[in-house]
């Protein structure tokens, strides 16, 4: 390779220019250093967390970290970001300009990343200009989608507790029919537990050698009206059963509904950087000296090309 480098007569070249190049990487250097400090570019703070999703109910076939990083992009959240901060003066957006909102929304993603790891947490990384406020957006983050969250689970529960609430409705009104039902059973029949009457009824009509008139009644009524009795009672218990188990149900999704759980369970906690992420102070320089000396050697190659064209054709 060095070969081939020197017989092109790119050696010969970066030796003769190599002043010049020196003279052009130390002035891009210089230039990169001064364009890289506050003065051109603000340092940008990151301030991280990671957290664990819990108390989330699955949807559908996504993780529970999956969901969590969902929540965290959810435009809700960003809402409540932007308002809490308000984020359009921080980033200098009009948003009542044109695609004001939408270069809003373009800062955002840039400075708020969120993402899943391999081991189902997921990572936070906000920067902002200020080590403080990054790391205050970082924990109000959290806040909002553990308010989103719950939020999302109480509409849900809301739902659960009025489909409950309505089903016992529905089975108070078929115990008060049925409790009508028996209630008529009584006062037109005199019946009132089939079993306890049937026996009673049994051993009056045996003792009497069935010359009582009232058990001989009764035990006509219980002939016509038995079964139904048995039948609605039979009902009545069931359905009292299982008012019972809604209710239990009902209880314990009203009790859903009122519970201040959270959703994230912050495994590192989010403190205020004491170094810059951005801008790499160092790497520019690097990358704007070695870009330049790129260039200058290109220019001179052609430069040289064009003088040497132009001897020769004299």
């Amino acid at each position: 390779m060095s070969e081939l480098f020197e017989q092109s007569g790119l050696l010969k070249i970066a030796r003769k220019r190599l002043l010049h190049l020196g003279i052009i990487g130390v002035a891009a250097a210089v230039c990169g250093f001064i364009f890289s400090g506050e003065t051109f570019i603000k340092p940008r703070f990151k301030s991280m967390a990671v957290v664990y999703p819990v108390n989330i109910i699955p949807y559908s076939s996504e993780t529970p970290s999956e969901q969590l990083l969902q929540l965290f992009r959810s435009t809700d959240v960003r809402e409540m970001m932007v308002r809490r901060f308000k984020l359009e003066k921080v980033y200098g957006i009009d948003t009542s300009a044109k695609a004001g909102k939408a270069r809003l929304l373009a800062c955002y993603e840039e400075n708020v990343e969120v993402r899943k790891t391999e081991f189902e947490s997921v990572q936070i990384y906000i920067y902002d200009t200020n080590p403080d406020s990054a790391c205050a957006m970082v924990k109000s983050l959290i806040t909002f989608v553990n308010l989103k969250a719950r939020s999302l689970q109480r509409e849900k529960t809301l739902e659960v507790v009025n489909i409950f609430k309505g089903q016992l409705q529905q089975k108070q009104m078929q115990i008060d029919t049925m409790e009508k039902q028996m209630q008529l059973l009584r006062q037109n029949y005199g019946l009132l537990d089939y079993k306890s009457q049937a026996r009673e009824v049994t051993r009056g009509i045996l003792k009497n050698d069935g010359r009582n008139a009232k058990a001989d009644t009764l035990f006509k009524n219980l002939q016509i009206k038995g079964g139904d009795l048995l039948w609605y009672s039979d009902q009545l218990d069931q359905l009292r059963k299982d008012f019972g188990d809604v209710r239990s149900e009902y209880d314990r999704a009203l009790s859903d509904l009122t519970k201040e759980l959270t959703y994230s369970n912050v495994v590192a906690s989010p403190y205020p950087a004491d170094s810059k992420s951005y801008p790499v102070r160092w790497l520019i320089v690097a990358i704007a000296t070695g870009s330049a000396l790129f260039l200058g050697f290109l220019l001179f190659v052609l430069l040289d090309s064009k003088r040497n064209s132009a001897t020769h054709a004299a």
